[in-house]
């Protein structure tokens, strides 16, 4: 019997990918598989090479190949950069292992193995090269994966959801925030060591030790190397040391390849290979159930970064547990490299997916860009392929309510809180801020687990902003608002430079102006609009500062520059004298509100959001309760469920002494929120006070 069955089994697979695509390659592939003396399996794989490298030639290097050896032409393939070099290297190898066929030579039947499997892998890859689809994925199956053996990390990120009271430019509504940690032990600084000069994680992979006791498995010592090599050596972030140079640096040591590696040999090839870090490993068990170790070092340290353990079939299914052992590693290895790449407030997210990072990543940078409505399929995305990924959840929670999307945050929420076993617990209160927010709407658990936040020590910008958001939205406690925020600046500082999120400035300046804090409401306006100077909600609030404070000339200058910027976007009058009359009602100069709020009805008086805002300064500015009713009634006609308008109804009916009626539309606006203002909360306890006092 054949000693390589399942690596032709393989073969056969590839053979029905390409035919009747390729000819010439169809043909020699079929007599390799029909091969059965060791010489010929080794001719015709080498003459399978030939016409993959001969094909290269023509294509790629723009001339026919003649009578120049293999190795020339792989070489300057090689040199040019035409083929990737983990294909090059299993090129150079079984064009070096193929030579004992072509030229008879005492070798190993083994050695037939390492030969097709480094020819499947330079057709797969060949395959892909030509645009012909693969088959050997349909035939999949996995091998089973031990727990990871990991190093401990700390903490993980976060995100919580706020509901924000904002001026009446826009609806009544609501914001979440969340936010990353920096204290990771794989910051900057710890894999800045282990990267070559192009910023790649540089590795060296070294022979696994045989510690099965069977001398017929001693090839697999190089086989599960040079696997790993291919396997990690197609990563854009990583930068693999072909076998062919760690085989040399043995040489010169006066080593064999394949012998077992002591520690210390390790650590000083991959110097001389000027690797970063290096990869041992061992195995274990017979050859159907086999456990493989694997270990990463760092070189200059030579401390252990990671390690992993896989389990499965080397004899019968040795790709399938080799494409899982590589996948680990590589998984591992790219995600501390995005991370390197981040932002300090994007790592320590702990996906299990390097893909799944990306995603991620990319779903948060279109956050800070505010543009959410791109992050949703970006995050969804990271959940499809992670369907663990515990902060990904978070941020689609923090994407959907920012995009409007309110009836999809809360599964959101929940799933977050379901997976928050995930992370570490101190970032537990987080999650619970969050679901106590959106969820339980407990507000004593609110203080509860932002006390817990403000005294955990975590250094993150959106923890703290979020923190910040939390207590000026739903605790109204302007003050720790503030101190959170300052606390934001403080760590952009520490970190080089401003934070680049407009939404930070929008709600630092918004609590300021409401303690009266006037300069250091522009101090802060003015660094936002340093970053963006069309930041439109820090245009809107200079306008309401200075109205409010009675600087005429100052209020004339903000009202005309908010005035050309909504001109410069195309927005209507309608638009522009409501925006006048939010500025007005913000600043508390009801008179002026109600003039621009009616400009704004008047030219379109079946809007229910005319109505709406108009109703809005009239009832609560005591103004004309009654007209304020009727055009409310007519708002709730077209939106009868919306919440803003049933409490604004509920607030004229209570002013007009209809308390048991107010209650009524107070606790159904209260149903309809996602997030209880802590305002509605108290005009429900008025009212329920009231009609108390009235019955007794």
């Amino acid at each position: 019997m054949k000693t390589w069955t399942n690596e032709i089994n393989e073969l056969e697979i590839l053979f029905k990918s390409l035919k009747g695509f390729i000819p010439d390659l169809e043909k020699e592939l079929e007599r390799l598989i029909k091969a059965d003396d060791e010489n010929m399996a080794l001719v015709y794989s080498r003459r399978c090479l030939e016409v993959i490298v001969t094909d290269l030639c023509e294509s790629e290097l723009k001339r026919p190949r003649k009578t120049e050896p293999l190795k020339g032409i792989i070489d300057k393939l090689n040199h040019e950069e035409k083929v990737p070099a983990h294909i090059i290297t299993s090129m150079l190898n079984l064009n070096s292992l193929s030579t004992f066929g072509a030229h008879p030579k005492e070798f190993d039947p083994q050695q037939v193995r390492l030969v097709l499997i480094n020819l499947s892998t330079i057709i797969n890859w060949y395959l892909k090269y030509k645009n012909i689809p693969d088959k050997i994925s349909e035939e999949k199956t996995g091998p089973v994966i031990s727990e990871e053996i990991r190093e401990s990390a700390p903490a993980g990120k976060q995100l919580k959801k706020s509901i924000i009271i904002i001026p009446a430019i826009l609806f009544l509504g609501a914001i979440l925030i969340f936010a990353l940690d920096i204290f990771n032990i794989f910051r900057k600084d710890k894999f800045k060591e282990i990267r070559d000069p192009e910023g790649k994680i540089s590795i060296a992979v070294m022979p696994f030790e045989n510690l099965t006791g069977d001398s017929s498995l001693y090839f697999w010592q190089n086989g599960i190397s040079e696997f790993l090599i291919n396997g990690l050596g197609n990563s854009e972030e990583l930068a693999v040391t072909s076998s062919r140079v760690i085989s040399e640096v043995f040489e010169s040591s006066g080593k064999i390849y394949t012998a077992s590696i002591s520690p210390s040999l390790a650590r000083e090839t991959a110097r001389k290979v000027k690797a970063g870090t290096y990869i041992t490993g061992n195995f274990i068990g017979n050859g159907n159930n086999v456990s493989i170790m694997v270990n990463l070092v760092n070189t200059s340290t030579d401390k252990l970064i990671w390690s992993n353990k896989i389990d499965g079939d080397l004899e019968n299914n040795y790709r399938y547990l080799l494409d899982s052992l590589s996948g680990l590693v590589k998984n591992f290895l790219e995600i501390k490299a995005i991370e390197e790449k981040s932002d300090y407030d994007m790592v320590n997210a702990f996906p299990n997916s390097a893909r799944a990072y990306r995603y991620y990543i990319d779903g948060l940078n279109a956050i800070i860009k505010m543009d959410s409505k791109a992050a949703i399929p970006s995050l969804l995305k990271a959940i499809e392929i992670d369907s663990g990924f515990t902060f990904a959840y978070f941020y689609l929670a923090w994407a959907t309510w920012d995009a409007e999307k309110w009836e999809e945050t809360p599964q959101y929420v929940r799933k977050s809180y379901e997976l928050k076993k995930n992370l570490p617990s101190r970032y537990h209160p987080w999650i619970d801020l969050w679901y106590a927010c959106l969820i339980s709407e407990n507000q004593s658990d609110i203080y509860k687990y932002c006390d817990q936040l403000e005294k955990s020590g975590i250094n993150s910008r959106f923890l703290l902003y979020d923190l910040g958001v939390t207590y000026e939205s739903f605790l109204d406690e302007y003050s720790k608002a503030i101190i959170a925020f300052e606390k934001v600046m403080k760590l952009s500082q520490d970190w080089g430079g401003n934070w680049a999120y407009d939404n930070f400035y929008r709600f630092y300046v918004w609590t300021l102006h409401r303690v009266g804090r006037h300069e250091e409401e522009k101090k802060i306006s003015d660094i936002g609009f340093s970053i963006n100077p069309d930041n439109g909600w820090l245009i809107y609030y200079r306008a309401v500062c200075a109205v409010s404070r009675g600087d005429s000339i100052a209020a004339e200058m903000a009202i005309k520059n908010a005035i050309a910027s909504m001109k410069k976007y195309n927005y209507s009058e309608s638009i522009i004298e409501h925006v006048l009359g939010s500025i007005y009602y913000d600043a508390r100069d009801s008179i002026k509100a109600e003039e621009h709020y009616r400009n704004a009805y008047n030219l379109e008086k079946n809007n229910p959001w005319r109505n709406y805002f108009l109703a809005m300064v009239l009832i609560n500015f005591n103004i004309n309760v009654d007209e304020g009713m009727k055009l409310v009634q007519y708002a709730l006609e077209i939106e009868p469920d919306d919440n803003t308008i049933l409490w604004l109804e509920g607030t004229a009916l209570y002013k007009s002494g209809k308390y048991e009626e107010a209650l009524a539309f107070f606790k159904k606006a209260r149903e309809n929120y996602i997030g209880v203002p802590p305002s509605l909360i108290k005009d429900i306890a008025k009212a329920e006070q009231a009609l108390t006092n009235q019955n007794k």
